[in-house]
């Protein structure tokens, strides 16, 4: 009888919980059936699962999860500037309900390591978290790929959103290093970082990976626009 006034009590609060606090689509607010998934008119807008056309050296192939700046851009900059760790369970559902994608499926197949864009030790200290990391990691390890932090940032260099493809790339020449006694000889490597744009990030994280022996290189974005027009 207890047990049977424990069930009610709880299906009355979880009631009343859905009731006052809907789930809604992280993008546009829109009450949806699961907390923290996209509604269907915003999983057709941002959800934009496909390789990246141009070749940018020595990578071998890039793939992104959603578009950006009419996407995903919003719950970014907020973990990454705001430091709201909120969006990060909205973040992550977006990563796992793709997972089942069989583009992604082929893209990870040969994979034999993951690693993640590296933050400067400063960034990391004032930030307290490597945004990339935080979104997949877990996701990942749920894809039985290991990750592990395979780069440094030897260099502090500035938020790179404000400079042109050129200026990028000399402010991030020699900005990474591969960490000491990490051997990457022979091995397919995939990089994941939170935003793509130019390629200039990628290119120099890729660089010394190949430098050090790596096999191939994949570079996996949750986020970017791939340089379309973006009205």
């Amino acid at each position: 009888m207890l047990e049977k006034i424990a069930n009610v009590l709880k299906f009355i609060q979880t009631t009343l919980i859905y009731l006052i606090y809907p789930p809604i689509c992280p993008v546009c607010e829109e009450i949806v059936d699961e907390r923290y998934q996209l509604c269907e008119n915003c999983a057709t807008k941002i959800l934009k699962i496909d390789t990246y056309k141009n070749l940018i050296f020595p990578i071998n192939a890039i793939m992104r999860i959603t578009k950006y700046r009419k996407g995903t851009r919003s719950l970014l900059r907020r973990l990454k500037f705001d430091n709201n760790t909120n969006v990060l369970a909205a973040l992550q559902k977006i990563l796992f309900d793709a997972a089942s994608n069989g583009k992604i499926k082929n893209f990870l197949a040969d994979i034999d390591i993951a690693t993640y864009v590296p933050l400067h030790e400063k960034r990391l200290k004032k930030r307290g978290y490597n945004q990339t990391e935080l979104i997949f990691k877990d996701w990942l390890l749920a894809q039985n790929l290991p990750a592990e932090n395979l780069l440094i940032r030897t260099k502090a260099t500035p938020h790179l959103y404000k400079y042109n493809p050129e200026e990028r790339k000399k402010i991030l020449q020699g900005a990474f290093s591969v960490v000491e006694g990490v051997d990457v000889r022979g091995k397919n490597i995939l990089i994941v970082d939170d935003i793509f744009t130019t390629g200039a990030t990628a290119a120099g994280c890729a660089s010394v990976l190949k430098s050090a022996g790596a096999a191939k290189i994949f570079m996996l974005a949750f986020a970017s626009d791939f340089g379309e027009v973006v009205g």
